[in-house]
């Protein structure tokens, strides 16, 4: 062999050498290891964050809102995103298919909990089709009369039912909504029958109970406070666990007579199952901090709505929960979508 041959033949063993030791590296390199480096790096451009519904609706104005703060935290864009459809479902649906990243998320209220009851497998497994990241507000349902029924109390409301079986009537934006659920719930634990009357949507709802076609509405706070105030409707009972704020001398139904009754309504957000837990936490303590700032307790209580917060965990736990007593309601009360 040449003195040129042999030298070949050595870079060509250096060379070889270098590539199994480059391949013996690659192979004890820990598993996920880019993925930690991506997630300690985010967010490294802007996030989506999905509204299930139209621009214009208060969980749009929520979600822009949130989504403005958001971005000073994290130092990047937010871009809020409408895509509605299918009672919600074609937004969750495509955040719940997006690549778990980080980058989209979605802004989800508590009718996805009651959801899958009603539609099976047609709409999104929040419990497993998501990774909660935290739970931004609560929403009080109240009910509120015409002031022309003759009842002012919870007790006369169920009164009035039992008289009437079947007969006493209630607005809600539609079957399988929370005020819907809430209404469905009094009526199993004080053994009551009355007639719902379901709208397409929550503009609609209180126009016939201001009329008095329909004397009485579930409904959330925001929507019925201006009525409230001007004494075009009274309110009966507030659906939570405690008194609200805006409504200091108005009982919780628990107070007027079903005791452990409870039920909110509210909004969070969640990213696609699988996302980095180093992603989620970052999230969950910007978007905690923000939820603590004076100003956005103020401009939420303004929306009819109440600063939550808390752990992901926790957020996941009420998901869960909520899905299994829901899902106990609809079946005894047989509510079905159509």
């Amino acid at each position: 062999m040449t003195r040129h041959a042999r030298v070949a033949w050595r870079a060509w063993r250096l060379i070889a050498s270098v590539l199994v030791l480059a391949a013996q590296v690659t192979t004890v390199m820990p598993a996920g290891a880019t993925d930690v480096d991506d997630a300690r790096a985010y967010p490294a451009r802007p996030v989506h964050l999905i509204v299930a519904f139209s621009a214009g609706t208060a969980v749009d104005g929520l979600a822009r809102f949130v989504g403005s703060k958001l971005e000073k935290s994290i130092g990047q864009s937010v871009v809020v995103e409408n895509r509605p459809g299918a009672g919600g479902n074609i937004g969750t649906s495509f955040v719940a298919r997006a690549s778990p990243d980080g980058y989209t998320l979605a802004m989800i209220g508590a009718s996805v909990t009651i959801n899958p009851a009603l539609h099976g497998s047609k709409v999104v497994d929040p419990a497993r089709d998501f990774a909660p990241v935290i739970q931004l507000t609560t929403q009080p349902i109240v009910l509120v009369a015409n002031p022309s029924l003759p009842a002012t109390t919870m007790a006369d409301v169920i009164e009035l039912a039992r008289s009437k079986p079947g007969v006493l009537a209630y607005s809600t934006p539609g079957i399988g909504t929370p005020t819907h659920i809430a209404a469905e719930l009094v009526a199993q634990r004080a053994g009551i029958s009355w007639l719902h009357v379901p709208y397409a949507g929550s503009g609609p709802i209180l126009k016939d109970v201001l009329s008095g076609e329909v004397p009485l509405s579930f409904t959330l706070l925001g929507g019925a406070e201006p009525y409230l105030r001007a004494g075009q409707l009274k309110a009966i009972a507030v659906t939570s666990d405690q008194r609200v704020t805006a409504l200091p001398a108005v009982p919780t139904i628990a107070e007027a007579g079903l005791p452990g009754y409870e039920i909110t309504s509210w909004h969070g957000v969640v990213a696609p199952a699988g996302t980095p837990p180093l992603i989620i936490e970052r999230l969950q303590r910007a978007l905690a901090t923000i939820l603590a700032e004076p100003d956005v307790v103020a401009r939420l209580r303004t929306l009819g709505m109440e600063a939550a917060g808390g752990t992901s965990g926790a957020f996941a736990t009420r998901i869960e929960s909520e899905m299994s007593r829901w899902r106990a309601v609809i079946v005894r009360g047989g509510i079905t979508a159509e």
